[in-house]
């Protein structure tokens, strides 16, 4: 059996578009429609978090910084196969998309180090922000980019949340990068 962790922000905590923080039903959330495509001979473990920031101190809200939550995670799994990187979203409101990638590549260079595969998403275009090019540019590991794959959906000034279609569509395309 293979483990999978999905290591994200609201998208894969499941954060309804538009709500005042309610949550998508279990098999409505990408990381549980990815088990089901990928079938008993895979464990994925879901580990979102809204609010959720690759290294970034959150002046905010406490304990979003997904840099001292990841190795202790990857532990707590162990063995993990794969460690699924979904983030950058939050990212940019604190600093600017180059950074992002830098500090996404920092979670890469965890995973190896756990001796686990990374493949990072990068999230669809939004709000004026694509981070397709600098996660291209500055990460050296395999990436899954959702332009194109999926887009987040405007619903009450809610331009950086799944709604699920866009679930489905990440599950997958996740599901068809991990089974070639």
């Amino acid at each position: 059996m293979k483990t999978v962790v999905c290591f994200g922000d609201s998208n894969t905590w499941g954060y309804v578009p538009g709500s005042d923080g309610e949550r998508h039903p279990r098999d409505v959330r990408w990381p549980n429609q990815l088990q089901h495509l990928l079938g008993d001979d895979w464990d994925v473990i879901a580990e979102g978090l809204n609010g959720r920031t690759a290294t970034i101190e959150r002046p905010d809200s406490e304990g979003r910084n997904g840099l001292p939550y990841l190795l202790p995670c990857l532990h707590s799994h162990a063995p993990v196969d794969v460690v699924v990187i979904f983030l950058g979203t939050n990212d940019v409101n604190f600093i600017d998309d180059d950074r992002v990638a830098r500090c996404v590549a920092r979670l890469v260079e965890i995973v190896r180090r756990c001796d686990a595969e990374p493949l990072v998403l990068v999230p669809p275009p939004f709000d004026g922000h694509s981070l397709g090019p600098s996660f291209a540019e500055e990460l050296d590991c395999p990436l899954l980019d959702l332009d194109g794959v999926t887009s987040y959906p405007v619903v009450h000034d809610d331009v950086e949340h799944l709604d699920a279609d866009g679930h489905a569509a990440v599950a997958q395309a996740v599901a068809d990068r991990l089974s070639s």
